[in-house]
């Protein structure tokens, strides 16, 4: 059988080849699907899977290890952020073997598939959206050395049941957090402005909750029933979700677990539901304490402060922990928004909290406007790919800011709101004692908190400015 060897990259490998990666805590779901529906469906063909990001390998021993497989092609799935350790690895993969096929999928070549045309030196194939269906159709057609067209559209898996339960065989678990990902459903079908994740699919479709549990059972082994619903929206049917959590306590399968979702995407009687099958955070989409903000400019709906308020204290009161992201910085934003921002961040109950600026990446509409301001040209990606702006991506990737608000300003209020935040001592104890019998964590809270108090940022985040 010939081998497939699929990669997820790192973010970036410096002038000495070295990788960078940012978190890679968790596994490389994405690739793990793919490989696993073609180890199944196909007669041909066998996976690999090779976690670059997490291996942390320079690029000669990345290349070595690659063509140890011997592989007939090489599936790349790539972010935004990864670019610049895609386009090198597959340059560099290309001088050595001319003639090695290269397919380049994930969410950035979803949102900008004529990235594979400006930059066809390195990528041969690109399979926009979800790619289960098409690339095996396509693997095919390139072992029989049929026509493949450059771009192609992935046809979306109608019923994700069809899809396999993805092989954490192919990876070494034990290297990744013992909270497993796992996605019960597929598609979004909002409009966030920042957002490019509608690229890949704008349909929802649920999985059975047999199917679901059948995961989750299998998982048991790595996670000790620690599940991360990897879902845009979890809640996004109140139904299927409700029936899901009744499953759950009626066979009182053990589980602890977290999602994402909307201010208006629960209610009471929800949540209540959802804490009695386990759940025991819950991460929400905030961006803004300014109502104008929030509704016109982000799109993010009409739920209103007091709306806010009253989920995070039912959160609160059923001891879910309450996990709320917000940025600064947005399109037509001013001072006096973010200071609104800074209020309800510092005053609501919140446990957890991320704080970012906005980053404009292709397909969302943010893109477009930073573009008409000014903020990014026409060819930056090309530009930040291939390292022409600078090797790296914290403080080399461009971030939004309105004309009247300026990046300083918004750097030194990140870092005061973060360090407010983070260092209230309420919170310092509780992490500590959270993190006190396990080396690791203990170690990456360390890390973090020396970063909170130089930088006001977390070391995973790309908020630190380049001087």
């Amino acid at each position: 059988m010939k081998t497939i060897v699929f990669i997820n990259p790192p973010l970036y490998y410096n002038t000495d080849k070295l990788a960078h990666s940012l978190d890679t805590s968790l596994p490389p779901l994405g690739i793990l699907y793919l490989a696993t529906y073609l180890n199944r469906k196909s007669t041909i063909f066998t996976s690999k899977v090779i976690d670059l990001a997490q291996k942390k390998l320079s690029l000669d021993k990345a290349i070595t290890q690659i063509f140890k497989c011997k592989p007939f092609a090489i599936c790349i799935s790539a972010m935004t952020p990864q670019l610049q350790a895609a386009y090198m690895l597959a340059i560099n993969i290309k001088k050595i073997k001319p003639k090695q096929i290269i397919i380049l999928g994930g969410p950035h070549v979803s949102a900008d598939p004529q990235f594979i045309k400006r930059n066809s030196n390195a990528f041969d194939y690109a399979i926009t959206g979800e790619a289960e269906i098409t690339l095996e159709n396509t693997l095919n057609k390139l072992h029989k050395k049929q026509t493949v067209s450059q771009i192609q559209i992935g046809e979306i898996a109608k019923n994700l049941d069809d899809l396999p339960i993805p092989d954490k065989n192919l990876i070494d678990r034990t290297q990744y957090q013992k909270s497993e990902s796992i996605i019960f459903s597929r598609g979004c079908p909002f409009h966030c402005y920042y957002c490019s994740r509608p690229a890949i699919s704008r349909v929802i479709r649920y999985r059975s909750i047999k199917n679901l549990v059948q995961e989750i059972n299998q998982t048991k082994k790595y996670n000790q029933g620690n599940i991360d619903f990897q879902d845009d929206t979890f809640t996004l049917n109140k139904l299927i979700v409700s029936k899901f959590c009744r499953y759950v306590i009626k066979h009182n399968i053990n589980i602890k677990w977290s999602c994402n979702t909307r201010i208006d995407m629960v209610d009471k009687n929800l949540l209540v539901l959802m804490k009695k099958s386990g759940c025991h955070q819950i991460n929400f989409g905030v961006e803004s304490a300014n109502f104008r903000v929030r509704k016109n400019i982000i799109n993010k709906g009409s739920f209103t402060n007091q709306d806010i308020k009253n989920i995070f204290s039912k959160c609160h009161k059923l001891a879910i922990k309450v996990a709320a992201y917000f940025m600064i910085g947005h399109p037509t934003e001013t001072k006096r928004n973010i200071d609104q921002t800074k209020k309800m961040i510092l005053s609501y109950p919140i446990d957890v909290l991320g704080l970012s600026i906005p980053l404009p990446f292709p397909g969302s509409p943010l893109y477009e406007i930073a573009q008409k301001d000014g903020i990014i040209s026409t060819n930056i990606i090309d530009n930040y790919a291939l390292q022409k702006i600078g090797v790296g991506y914290s403080g080399i990737y461009p971030q939004y800011h309105p004309n009247d608000v300026s990046l300083d300003y918004l750097y030194n209020q990140l870092k005061i709101i973060n360090q407010k935040f983070y260092l209230k001592p309420k919170l310092l104890i509780a992490n500590f004692f959270n993190s006190v019998l396990k080396p690791k964590k203990m170690i990456r809270n360390f890390i973090d908190f020396y970063y909170l108090l130089k930088h006001g940022v977390s070391s995973r985040k790309p908020y630190i400015k380049n001087k």
